[in-house]
């Protein structure tokens, strides 16, 4: 069977129906990926036991708000997800310890990359120094809810 044989009654139906460009943008957003509404992410589908957030503090810990980077507290979540996986894949052979591995490597390239923010806003370059990632592991046991903080990562 020939790919055009399939096309061109695809092309042919695009063309009739009044709804093409919804139909186009649904196709590239399932390609693609991660678009709302089409994301992979469960929202609020279901609930796991354990999840966990991210902080950062400054060197005294107190507490440091992620718009002085320009960043969310979600996409401080994203780019340190980005990187933990990248370091999962580097920690395979680590048995019990690849996670904390994984993510205090996750944790020191996310400060570097808070220290590349920073330096065209002045407000966030003096927050740099001592600048700490607190992670926070959330789990629900027995009905109540659980939390572990410890430190990932910290600028020298």
């Amino acid at each position: 069977m020939k790919i055009a044989s399939v096309l061109s009654p695809l092309q042919a139906w695009l063309r009739r129906s009044r709804c093409k460009w919804m139909l186009v943008m649904t196709a590239l957003c399932l390609i693609l990926r991660e678009n709302y509404p089409f994301s992979n992410f469960p929202m609020y589908s279901s609930f796991n036991n354990r999840t966990y957030f991210l902080y950062l503090t400054d060197a005294e810990g107190e507490a440091i708000q992620t718009r002085q980077f320009g960043l969310s507290s979600s996409g401080l979540k994203k780019i340190f997800d980005r990187y933990r996986r990248r370091e999962l894949d580097r920690f395979k052979r680590s048995g019990s310890e690849r996670v904390r591995l994984a993510e205090e490597a996750a944790g020191e390239s996310l400060v570097r990359y808070l220290e590349g923010l920073s330096a065209g806003r002045p407000v966030a370059h003096k927050l740099v120094a001592g600048l700490r990632v607190q992670h926070v592991q959330v789990r629900q046991r027995e009905g109540a809810l659980r939390f572990e903080t410890r430190q990932v990562a910290q600028h020298p």
